[in-house]
């Protein structure tokens, strides 16, 4: 919540400065409103909690590498709802992608041990993973066609602070605020900065860049970060450098390589 909430007045200090005035937020048509209220519902509320539902079922590894195929789904729905092509490059850069996350993924594992579930949650959560997948890539591909008449300051402008809004009034004030009564100042300051940062510039880049490449190649691109988190845990946490680490590696850069 304070996250999306930092990140809201991020965006709202960005309007002045904004390219288009409010005023053209007139032109915004129903349908267009409808596709950002579905984007916000489907991807950053039931996605989000399926993943982290999939997490305490059936571990980290295990889901990381499940909603890792977030780039093909993407990729899918971008077919099936705006008609475009599946290139080879696209599909093939996806796949690496893909493969280079699953990877990456088993490191995970590897550190903190197996973790042991029953056939019965097994099936669950390798179903709700899989579902995330699938709709986060479709909200990734509906969002494109609801920044038709705003633009990328203004899209979140909207959505963080209702995301922030709605995780105050489902999770906050339901625990009578105890949560946030436990917050001192500086790790209040920390999430903040973290908010402003990821979801604040690192959400501004991302619709920019999907924006101008489409969804999908967008997506396969920046679904490389676990190979920068790997980077900064050797550089500042020294962590060890597997040949699965490497391979993983390999497979996100030429995945990236060939969509670009």
């Amino acid at each position: 919540m304070v996250r999306c909430g930092m990140a809201g007045v991020f965006y709202w200090l960005l309007l002045p400065f904004d390219s288009a005035p409010l005023a053209a937020l007139s032109q915004v048509t129903l349908q267009e409103w409808g596709l950002l209220l579905a984007n916000l519902v489907i991807g950053l509320v039931i996605a989000d909690i399926l993943y982290l539902t999939s997490i305490r079922e059936i571990g980290l590894s295990r889901t990381l590498a499940l909603t890792g195929t977030f780039p093909l789904t993407t990729l899918i729905w971008e077919y099936l709802l705006l008609q475009q092509p599946l290139s080879p490059d696209l599909l093939l850069g996806s796949c690496l992608v893909v493969v280079g996350v699953i990877l990456l993924a088993g490191q995970v594992k590897a550190k903190s041990g197996a973790q042991e579930v029953g056939a019965e949650r097994l099936k669950f959560g390798i179903f709700i993973s899989v579902l995330a997948a699938v709709l986060w890539g479709l909200s990734t591909v509906l969002i494109k066609p609801a920044m038709a008449h705003m633009t990328v300051v203004q899209v979140n402008a909207l959505r963080m602070p209702l995301v922030s809004l709605l995780l105050y009034l489902t999770r906050v004030l339901p625990n009578k605020n105890e949560s946030m009564a436990r917050l001192d100042w500086r790790t209040v300051g920390i999430i903040s900065l973290t908010g402003i940062l990821g979801m604040g510039i690192g959400g501004l880049m991302f619709l920019v860049a999907l924006k101008d490449l489409g969804p999908a190649r967008a997506v396969t691109i920046t679904s490389v970060s676990p190979v920068f988190g790997l980077i900064f845990g050797v550089v500042l946490l020294r962590e060890r450098v597997s040949m699965r680490i490497v391979a993983g590696v390999v497979c996100c850069v030429a995945g990236v390589w060939v969509v670009l």
